[in-house]
């Protein structure tokens, strides 16, 4: 009865409900140090739209993290675990688009083109929904160079417990130490470099998400 309720809607809205006022709670107490920030907001204030990129495994706290700022809409999956992070990032004005770099791409992918067109940014997890963790899809990379979007990657850190699910997913601790990395990338202007361009992404990606791990001392420098 009770897997019932949490998988209905309403069970889903309350379990949102209480996930987005906990992210709330982690991110305001965490003691932030950041880097590179000043890029996608320069990107904002010359109205170019961009693609935010982030690991599946750090995909908690990104909604606080983006509060407040330019408008977007996160690409999420239609599976149940999509539908309860629909709920949860509409708590911070946050719209999702319905696909995934792998499924349900190409009606994924006219959408983003469509609303990165209309000055609205996107965020995607390349490697969700269900991995190879911190591989990128070829879905990103095409995005970034149909729409001549810069792909503004981000990765943060805090003390927290990694789970033991396919992404090793960071469940944050409130009252820590954070850090938080932005990074900006062009995309290509031929065709031919789209491939050599996700790898760069996901290079990139990993590498500040190990350094802001380095910062917060979740993993020895």
């Amino acid at each position: 009865m009770l897997k019932k309720f949490l998988r209905s809607d309403r069970g889903l809205s309350l379990i949102a409900g209480l996930a987005a006022a906990y992210m709330w709670f982690v991110h305001r107490t965490t003691r932030w140090t950041v880097l590179g920030e000043d890029g996608p907001d320069a990107l904002a204030r010359a109205r170019r739209s961009f693609i935010v990129c982030f690991w599946h495994q750090r995909i908690f706290l990104m909604a606080p993290i983006w509060a407040r700022r330019s408008p977007i809409h996160m690409l999420i999956s239609a599976h149940s675990d999509g539908r309860l992070i629909s709920k949860t990032v509409a708590h911070y004005g946050i719209d999702t688009i319905v696909g995934s770099t792998n499924r349900g791409a190409a009606a994924a992918l006219r959408e983003m083109i469509d609303l990165m067109k209309r000055g609205i940014n996107i965020g995607v997890t390349p490697d969700g929904p269900r991995g190879p963790a911190r591989k990128a899809a070829p879905g990103i990379a095409i995005a970034a160079w149909m729409g001549k979007a810069p792909v503004v990657l981000m990765a943060y850190s805090t003390r927290g417990r990694f789970l033991a699910s396919w992404d090793r997913f960071l469940v944050p601790y409130p009252f820590g130490r954070g850090a938080m990395i932005w990074e900006i990338v062009e995309p290509p202007a031929a065709k031919s470099e789209l491939d050599a361009f996700a790898r760069h992404i996901e290079t990139r990606l990993d590498a500040i998400t190990e350094q802001a791990d380095r910062m917060t001392g979740m993993v020895r420098a």
